[in-house]
């Protein structure tokens, strides 16, 4: 059994048993006045009867009568409400309070003197609604749910201003549902859901408010969207990954040569030159490894040919070739 299926099973067996104590306290009035009027209506009609025989038949057809009605009449003037609902009592027709909760009595005799109006739950409640088949901005067909929790904040404006606030509330999230996902467009309905969630809490909220009703929280359950879509939006989203990285990848090399170009300034050319070769013997560590080597020319020819062979060694054993050129000895 889920969740919800229990809370409802919790809440009417709830009722249920408060109704069943307001049953039991109106048969126990209904009763006791019974016993007692029908004493008095014999005791009446006795001392008739000891005066003339038709004063007392009179006496009792007429206490018997009272002795009938009155009892429940009375009885059902007693209401027992429970924490969780409020009553709203009309007075000749005009509105006059709210009760609840606990025992009151309403007297509706003579007729529609007083009257209970409306009985009102003011606890959460939830409500699902649907938006199938609407177009979002970009013109792609989605079909959105959502779950509304909202609760009577004032009954007697929910009484009195609206004929079914029930039914208002679901239209008013409905309506507005279909117009928040006929303004956004498919990729943000899809990643931006707690942001459509608050513009749609804050919309119904508004619309509820005028016939006193709170909406604490909505909730985008599920969005449809087409199948032949479907596809395109995984594409769509290995694409932009992809970029991303090649973004990520290109902003680390532009780092890495910024920060070698301070180097080069910090450290001067030789500096460098040796930072060059030390790596190229890092290189040469590797299997399957080969060297070129291009000089600085001048008499560093020879101490650069042989700090390369040095790091070069540790994987081949054949002198590293080296020509040298007119040029390069001036």
């Amino acid at each position: 059994m889920s969740t919800q299926a229990k809370y409802r099973l919790t809440t009417t067996t709830s009722s249920r048993t408060l109704n069943n104590v307001q049953r039991v306290l109106r048969a126990l009035i209904w009763f006791g006045l019974f016993v007692v009027l029908g004493i008095i209506t014999l005791g009446v009609a006795f001392l008739a009867n000891m005066v003339a025989n038709f004063l007392g038949y009179a006496a009792f057809l007429v206490g018997g009568l009272f002795t009938l009605i009155i009892p429940g009449m009375v009885s059902t003037c007693l209401y027992v409400i429970p924490e969780f609902e409020r009553v709203v009592v009309f007075k000749m027709g005009k509105f006059v309070g709210v009760k609840g909760p606990g025992n009151f009595w309403v007297i509706p005799y003579p007729p529609f003197y007083q009257s209970v109006a409306a009985k009102l739950d003011i606890r959460v409640q939830t409500r699902v609604i649907t938006a199938a088949e609407t177009l979002t901005a970009d013109n792609v067909p989605v079909g959105c749910e959502a779950v509304i929790f909202w609760r009577v904040e004032d009954p007697q404006r929910a009484a009195l201003d609206v004929a079914n606030y029930t039914e208002a509330v679901f239209q008013a999230a409905n309506s507005a549902l279909k117009d928040t996902v006929g303004i956004m467009e498919l990729t943000d309905l899809l990643g931006e859901r707690d942001k459509v969630s608050e513009r749609l809490e804050q919309i119904i909220d508004e619309a509820a408010a005028s016939f006193g009703v709170d909406v604490s929280s909505v909730e985008i359950t599920d969005i449809h969207v087409p199948a032949d879509l479907i596809q395109e939006l995984s594409v769509l989203a290995q694409s932009r990954r992809a970029a991303q990285a090649k973004i990520a990848e290109a902003e680390a090399e532009q780092f890495i040569a910024q920060k070698l170009q301070e180097a080069a300034e910090v450290m001067g050319p030789r500096a460098m030159e040796m930072y060059r070769l030390n790596v190229l013997e890092r290189i040469g560590r590797e299997e399957g490894s080969q060297i070129v080597i291009y000089g600085l020319g001048g008499k560093d020819v020879l101490m650069e040919t042989t700090l390369a062979a040095t790091a070069a060694g540790s994987q081949s054993r054949r002198p590293v070739p080296r020509t040298v050129t007119k040029s390069a000895l001036e």
